[in-house]
């Protein structure tokens, strides 16, 4: 036979052997209401794992103090290929990069079909994006910006100086749920804007890569 002991307080022994511990007899069981309000506890509160009312592990400390969150959005997106994989002419319009592989994607926020972060939750979050080219021109620039449910909100624009490289942008955003995140590239040359300028694909070349920050 299982009785089940309820109790409203529990104040456990400060000396002895049993110090700081709670003794339930063979055969009961201890329920553990629900903490609400602003409770206070006396020497703090010691946990390893923080998991919400569904029992998904939210926060991990250990031994060492340190925190992680196995559920924090995160991710990097690329293109897959190590090969000059789109062009463009450098008008100087901007134009969606299809990243189309991620190299982590923590809660799989990014889809590699439309090229999007979907925000989960509402909160704060920081984005970094790069493309590489292959253009040279003392006439040329090239940009990089972050564009959020079709909007532009940042941009770069680095100049080129008859040499190959890179642009990049990076922006912390405030985000609802379901706001969407994208890369967007441009290229202007004053001297050729029915030039073609390449970008070249890869996880160290041309990604965007995001997290949130809470």
């Amino acid at each position: 036979m299982t009785s089940t002991l309820f109790v409203e307080e529990i104040k456990g022994r400060t000396t002895g052997t049993n110090a700081n511990k709670v003794i339930v007899p063979s055969g009961q069981t201890l329920e553990v209401p629900t903490v609400t309000g602003n409770p206070s506890f006396t020497g703090g509160l010691k946990v390893n794992t923080v998991q919400d009312t569904t029992g998904t592990t939210a926060m991990t400390i250990n031994t060492n103090g340190i925190v992680t969150k196995s559920a924090h959005p995160a991710f990097q997106a690329y293109y897959a290929n190590n090969s000059y994989v789109w062009s463009d002419i450098a008008d100087g319009g901007y134009h969606l990069q299809t990243l189309n592989q991620t190299r982590f994607n923590i809660g799989n926020h990014y889809n590699t079909t439309n090229h999007r972060f979907i925000a989960p939750v509402a909160g704060t979050y920081y984005f970094y994006g790069q493309y590489y080219h292959n253009y040279t021109s003392n006439y040329a620039r090239a940009a990089a910006a972050i564009f959020v449910n079709g909007s532009q909100m940042s941009e770069t624009w680095t100049p080129c100086w008859e040499t190959t490289g890179s642009a990049h942008t990076a922006i912390t955003l405030s985000l609802a749920v379901n706001d969407y995140v994208q890369l967007y590239t441009a290229f202007y040359d004053s001297n050729g804007t029915s030039n073609t300028y390449n970008v070249y694909g890869g996880a160290l070349n041309t990604y965007l890569i995001g997290h949130l920050i809470g």
